[in-house]
């Protein structure tokens, strides 16, 4: 099964949960920033039906909350009135449209077109994809070189995000089909008829032409998971049981959190997946400002293999494809996907024909202890002081085709941030002649043809896991104790001592203050570390210096792609692990808002053309967890989860270590 096929199969199986949990009641908005209700799902229906715009061809691919201004929101007290618009994103008549509602007053404020062919990815091109290459004569005579003979579980669907604004694609979607056999399948993926790749145009609807290659037989292995397949389940022994007997410790209002002393608010986005905002310490009685929202903005996926099939894949998954998802907020699973104890939160996304449905258990929120200490210190050698580290987890998954992400914000008790993803699916595979790694090497030097696994690795039996990377772009609109902020770049440099000491050199830190977004624009490398603080300039430390949060660096992956390839330059967030701009409401998406079939330099290169000035401002930093894959057998056929992370770390922030209040264990 091709990834756009998986993508259509949970989509549908999404609407077809749709009626039972749409029974279940939600609360009206109490608050400027939360989620979307099903009632006022039904207002923007019911209005951009009344409007008399719509047709029969309209599918509405996002729906979402257009959140009040900022400084509307921060103004904004419990019991006051407050806005609420919705922001719409639907494709009618072969084009891209935006639609923003109030839907206190059921009416809309503003209506604009998408130009070319600007808009999000929907369940309708995967239908006429296939529909297209089944009926093709030259697909069914490919299909029956390789063997087949019965059509019915074959499935094809657009392979690929390329887009290379060849005279072909300009002002069309031209997408690369795969197609793939689901006989005898249950849990793995449809065995892909490697070779075999169809250019289908979905705006003339019609096969511009059939790529037929060298047919290679179906790889036995399909990717199947189930108990037939692993056999007896290992033996866990004794049991180890986690409970809070008397309910969590946080406490909720609405969509708002307050725990020990943390307080934030957050929502589920079909698009940006959870949103948190109004991040604050409460620091004695005082509610200290550390965050007013973050989200990730965009994932990035390029694959790295030469062959037609592979060249063009590489996938926006967020800006393209949330709508077929069903929203990026996948089902969790008590127990499993989170504890038992946890407290799950449902959302409320939008069907293609504009019907809300409820994504049951969308997030979670609970507490754990880690095992670990939060602190300790040994005195004489005899006297251990030492605390137990408690966290608060805030938690989503996300299941994009063939992979499964999973989001973490985790608030710590020291006054640290920790926003972490977990990497876990299916890895995309290529279907080659030689069973091993060993047949490869011997067919290449037999026949002087380029090694099958050449770009890839083995990973199953005549399976090649191909190269890719994986980058995430978050939005962090960080206000360090008010919204007027600088960023501080701290360069670690080498030091040489005068002559005559017994040390040579020793290392120290050359702090810059970012003037410009040009200077913010920055990596961070093994021989040329800097560390990248948000300060407040207006505000002093408890011992002088501006207070400030450090965006800490886990995984800094930049892109391996060279500078004038199309692919790279369509992801030009990639360029750099952290992007400083000026706070503006619509700069949401790192890659431009509709990455599906656009022209390179969109989003934050777009944005930061102008160089804007960036010190003590309202700014947003934008920060790029990357990290590559070359895969491994182990991947197969599920992965184990690979945890990528960073940090915000209060710097000055604070007078002491503000966990030195953690009780003793009983």
């Amino acid at each position: 099964m091709t990834r756009s096929q998986c993508l259509l199969k949970l989509a549908l199986l999404t609407l077809l949960a749709g009626p039972l949990a749409a029974q279940v009641p939600m609360a009206a908005p109490l608050h400027p920033l939360d989620h979307l209700t099903p009632a006022e799902h039904w207002k923007v229906y019911n209005t951009l039906r009344a409007s008399g715009r719509t047709d029969t061809t309209l599918v509405i691919a996002y729906v979402a909350l257009r959140e009040p201004p900022k400084a509307e929101v921060l103004a904004w007290s419990e019991g006051q009135p407050f806005r609420r618009e919705a922001f719409v994103h639907f494709i009618q008549g072969g084009s891209g449209h935006e639609v923003l509602i109030d839907l206190n007053a059921g009416q809309i404020l503003r209506w604009s077109d998408s130009p070319g062919q600007k808009y999000m990815w929907h369940s309708g091109d995967d239908r006429t994809v296939s529909q297209l290459m089944l009926a093709n004569p030259e697909v069914q005579a490919a299909l029956r070189r390789r063997g087949a003979t019965d059509f019915t579980h074959i499935d094809c669907g657009g392979a690929n995000e390329g887009y290379f604004d060849l005279p072909e694609e300009r002002g069309n979607r031209v997408v690369r089909a795969t197609c793939s056999n689901g006989t005898g399948r249950f849990s793995g993926y449809g065995a892909s008829y490697e070779g075999l790749v169809g250019v289908v145009d979905l705006t003339a609807k019609k096969v511009l032409r059939v790529i037929d290659g060298d047919p290679i037989p179906l790889a036995s292995d399909g990717g199947e998971y189930g108990p037939d397949v692993v056999g007896p389940v290992r033996d866990m022994k004794t049991p180890i049981a986690v409970v809070q007997p008397m309910g969590p410790s946080f406490t909720l209002h609405g969509q708002s959190v307050s725990w020990q002393n943390w307080r934030f608010h957050f929502r589920i986005d079909p698009r940006r997946g959870l949103v948190v905002s109004l991040v604050k310490w409460v620091d004695d009685t005082t509610a200290r400002s550390v965050m007013y929202q973050g989200s990730i903005s965009e994932l990035f996926v390029p694959y790295s293999s030469p062959e037609e099939r592979w060249n063009y894949q590489a996938y926006f998954d967020l800006g393209s494809y949330a709508n077929v998802f069903g929203g990026v907020a996948n089902t969790l699973e008590p127990g499993a996907d989170c504890p038992d104890y946890a407290t799950y939160f449902d959302a409320v996304v939008s069907t293609e024909s504009g019907r809300p449905v409820q994504r049951v258990r969308a997030a979670c929120l609970f507490e754990r202890l880690t095992g670990d200490p939060a602190w300790r210190h040994t005195r004489g050698g005899r006297v251990t002081d030492s605390r137990p580290r408690r966290d608060l987890v805030l938690r989503m998954f996300m299941t994009a085709g063939n992979y499964d992400y999973l989001f973490d914000y985790v608030f710590m008790q020291d006054g640290m941030l920790e926003i972490r993803v977990g990497a876990s699916g299916m890895d995309q595979t290529r279907t080659v002649r030689a069973a091993n790694a060993v047949e490869a090497r011997a067919t290449a030097e037999r026949t002087g043809a380029p090694r099958e696994d050449l770009h890839g690795r083995f990973i199953a039996p005549n399976l090649v896991g191909v190269n890719h990377s994986h980058f995430f772009s978050f939005r962090l609109d960080l206000d360090i104790d008010g919204p007027a902020n600088s960023v501080a770049v701290d360069r670690l440099v080498t030091e040489r001592m005068p002559k005559g000491s017994a040390r040579t050199s020793l290392w120290n830190y050359i702090t810059d203050i970012a003037q410009r977004e040009g200077d913010a624009q920055r990596r961070s490398t093994i021989d040329k570390p800097e560390v990248w603080r948000v300060t407040n300039p207006n505000h002093a430390g408890p011992y002088g210096d501006p207070v400030s949060y450090e965006i800490a660096g886990g995984h800094q992956a930049v892109t391996l792609l060279s500078d004038d390839d199309f692919i790279r330059r369509r992801a030009g967030f990639t360029e750099h692990t952290l992007w400083v701009t000026p706070y503006v409401a619509d700069e949401l998406f790192a890659a431009g808002d509709y990455p599906t079939a656009h022209l390179p330099g969109q989003g934050l290169p777009a944005w930061t053309s102008g160089n804007r000035p960036i010190a003590n401002t309202d700014v947003v930093a934008w920060y790029t967890v990357g990290f590559h894959h070359i895969p491994r057998s182990e991947d197969w056929p599920i992965m184990p989860v690979a945890w990528h992370s960073f940090v915000l770390k209060p710097t000055g922030f604070f007078t002491r270590n503000p966990a030195l209040d953690l009780p003793k264990p009983r």
